[in-house]
Order: structure tokens, then C-alpha cells, then sequence
């Protein structure tokens, strides 16, 4: 029996993957992809069978509406440092996303976004076109010394 590729494609078990982030604020070093997006946070992912160095790039500029900035950007997933940051790592995973930061004042603010993967390598071809979830908190520290940072979840249904 010929089934069509849409019908057989919806009957697969969707793969998941959840991993816990962590993140820095490095978006102060100035540095952009080949597409012009500032490289914002830099960070780790771990869990579900993935460990690895995770970025998260912003178009420029953001939107700011009251105590909310609305920001669309790429994220991606590495083993290690890439080369644009000097390192020998290799692309996992990558994707496109848009999503919020707000502010909350005198507290940590929260992060949240969605997005599409875009990119894989053949370990985690499976995940591309799949959805994506991620966010987290974002402890503002003390400038100038402490820059922000933060920790969250990143998932892939």
C-alpha cells in the first residue's frame, strides 16, 4: 500500500530533545555573523543526548515596548567554541527564533522564545523542521563588573 510522504511523515513519533542552558552576556564584544546579527549570549547546553556550546544571535536592532524587548535571531548549538570565536567546533544543531525579554524591576527578568531548526548534522538530521522552545531567567548582576547571565531550558518537540 502507497501511503502519501505527508500521511507517513505524521505517523513517525516526533523525536524530542530537552537540554538545561546556561548563559552569559556577550553581546559588549561586538561580535556578528555573516548575516549582520550580534552574538548576544553565549552559553552551555545539556541533556537529552546533547552537550555542547550554545549562541544566540540577534537581528539589530530589537524593539522595545514598555518593559518588553522583542527580538528575532538565530541560535545554534556547537560542540565546542566555533571558528568565528577562535575555536574547532562543529554545528549540531541550529535554528531560527523570535521571542521576549521582560523586564521586571528589582527581580531577574524572564526570556521566552520559538523557533524552527533549520540545521542540523546527520546526528540530529531527524530535528530539522521541528519546533522549538527555549527560555529561561536573566540575573542582571551588578554593571560594570558583572555582566547578565542566566539559565533555562531549551527543547526541541
Amino acid at each position: 500500500m502507497l501511503v502519501p510522504t505527508f500521511i507517513a511523515q505524521a505517523e513517525k513519533p516526533a523525536p524530542s530533545l530537552t537540554g538545561t542552558t546556561t548563559y552569559d552576556f556577550v553581546g559588549h564584544l561586538g561580535t556578528f555573523d555573516a548575516d549582520g546579527r550580534l552574538l548576544v549570549w553565549k552559553g552551555t547546553v545539556s541533556g537529552d543526548n546533547i552537550n555542547g556550546v550554545m549562541l544566540w544571535w540577534f537581528d539589530m536592532p530589537t524593539k522595545e515596548v514598555g518593559q518588553t524587548t522583542h527580538f528575532v535571531g538565530r541560535w545554534e548549538i556547537w560542540t565546542s567554541d566555533p571558528p568565528i570565536l577562535g575555536g574547532t567546533g562543529s554545528l549540531l544543531l541550529a535554528g531560527d527564533e523570535a521571542g521576549t525579554t521582560t523586564v521586571r524591576h528589582g527581580k531577574n527578568s524572564i526570556w521566552r522564545a520559538n523557533g524552527t531548526v533549520t540545521e542540523a548534522s546527520l546526528e540530529f538530521f531527524e530535528w530539522i523542521g521541528r519546533n522549538i522552545h527555549d527560555g529561561g531567567d536573566v540575573d542582571w548582576g551588578a554593571p560594570p563588573e558583572i555582566f547578565p547571565s542566566g539559565s533555562g531550558e531549551f527543547r526541541i518537540n
